[in-house]
């Protein structure tokens, strides 16, 4: 298999994993619209039992029986519907994903062997910090960093024949307000023109764990793409 092939592998497997993302933002959505339109059910299911309360006020004793069972199947879909409430928008259960030290390193190995840009990975955090992340997600954050560093730019004006230079990460800790982050640092492209591969999934993987992705112009050209996760303890 030539680089080129194993570069095309690269992006399809980057593809892929976009697609799940995007089934799993649907599902999202849909939970999220069954929740809301459940919290509605259960405003108007109060309401019934409101009413029963008055309607047992005013009624003859004749009614009684009948109001009992009001209440009693207000009650009922009260309680079914509060656990739909909660299978459509559980709680969030925040949990260590894995370390981070390894599937990066890992990743970009991955990334060299599809390419003949090379990789400087600066890692300078220990081998227990952890995200959200699992390694896979982590893996693709790299591969997304890394195709959309070497993608095929007619802007490059580099002489022809000179290959492109080597794609810096840093991966190093940060303190902000108070708790630990994890940041990925791509170093500036050496070009800002042409189309480069897009960055979706890089993003949507850092808002599933909590963090955030932001670019930035340099001085000289180029842009630095840093990726922020919150750090699990």
């Amino acid at each position: 298999m030539t680089k080129t092939d194993e570069r095309m592998a690269l992006v399809e497997r980057q593809r892929r994993f976009e697609w799940e993302l995007a089934r799993d933002a649907q599902t999202r959505a849909a939970s999220q619209y069954v929740a809301g339109k459940t919290h509605d059910l259960l405003n108007m299911v109060q309401i019934v039992e409101l009413a029963s309360l008055e309607l047992a006020r005013r009624c003859s004793p004749d009614a009684v029986e009948f109001i009992a069972d009001l209440r009693k199947a207000a009650d009922d879909a009260k309680h079914q519907l509060a656990a739909l409430m909660a299978l459509a928008r559980p709680d969030p259960v925040i949990t260590a994903g894995d370390p981070v030290g390894a599937a990066l390193t890992a990743a970009v190995e991955t990334v060299r062997a599809a390419s003949t840009i090379p990789v400087d990975l600066h890692l300078t955090v220990g081998a227990e910090v952890t995200t959200r992340c699992t390694a896979g997600e982590l893996a693709h954050l790299i591969y997304g960093l890394a195709l959309d560093a070497v993608a095929d730019d007619p802007g490059d004006r580099r002489p022809a024949g000179t290959p492109p230079g080597a794609i810096e990460l840093f991966v190093r800790e940060r303190t902000i307000e108070g708790a630990p982050w994890l940041e990925i640092v791509r170093g500036a492209r050496a070009v800002t023109e042409g189309d480069h591969f897009d960055l979706r999934a890089v993003e949507a993987i850092a808002t599933k764990n909590g963090g955030e992705l932001a670019q930035s112009e340099r001085r000289g050209g180029g842009t630095e793409v840093v990726v922020a996760l919150p750090v699990v303890r």
